[in-house]
């Protein structure tokens, strides 16, 4: 397989990764992103697939740093920088979570991804009502990703619970243990790779 790959491109190994994906191979899908990944012309969004799909198979170390070097070879992925901080904040770290989601509100205030990412760093401080109200205005406004409203909504109804609970927590309202450990199975993490292929990605 490894003199198979050689003969291939960054473009042809990525359309594999994606068909891969499409058909449920995570496997698969991982083979051929990292061989994409390692390749000179490799894109930032190659390495945040790539990224997401470490995620799914909860390497989250990994996804991270993944989705790091999508940022470092495109600063302007904004769903990779969203992604990345959303991960952060289900991982407990908070602080984190809020310096890579604040470049986000540079962006256009119709964008979905800046009322997005206020809403998490609201969420991180605790903010919950205003947390709520920025995430229910990016779903309003997002069109193109409906797998991350499903996400953002997951946020909402959880903060809802929490306010309905009593006074605001001490920790983001996100699945149990969070807070000191990476979760097996948090509901977040599952959703990230559909939401990481939603939208429009760039080459």
């Amino acid at each position: 397989m490894a003199t198979t790959l050689s003969t291939l491109d960054h473009a042809e190994l990525r359309q594999l990764a994606v068909n891969a994906s499409a058909a449920g191979d995570d496997g698969a899908a991982i083979v051929y992103f990292k061989e994409a990944a390692s390749r000179p012309d490799a894109s930032g969004t190659t390495h945040f697939l790539l990224g997401a799909h470490y995620a799914q198979i909860r390497m989250y170390d990994r996804a991270a740093a993944e989705m790091e070097s999508a940022l470092a070879l495109d600063p302007g992925l904004s769903i990779a920088r969203f992604q990345l901080g959303l991960l952060w904040l289900t991982n407990g770290n908070a602080e984190r979570a809020t310096t890579v989601l604040s470049s986000l509100q540079d962006l256009p205030g119709s964008d979905p991804l800046r009322l997005f990412g206020q809403g998490l760093i609201l969420l991180a401080q605790n903010q919950l009502p205003e947390a709520s109200a920025a995430l229910a205005k990016g779903i309003e406004l997002n069109h193109t990703n409906l797998a991350l409203n499903k996400d953002m909504q997951m946020f909402i109804d959880d903060i809802a619970k929490a306010i309905e609970a009593g006074p605001a927590p001490s920790a983001v309202p996100v699945p149990a243990a969070a807070a000191d450990a990476v979760v097996d199975d948090n509901p977040y993490h599952r959703h990230l790779l559909m939401s990481a292929y939603g939208g429009t990605l760039p080459k």
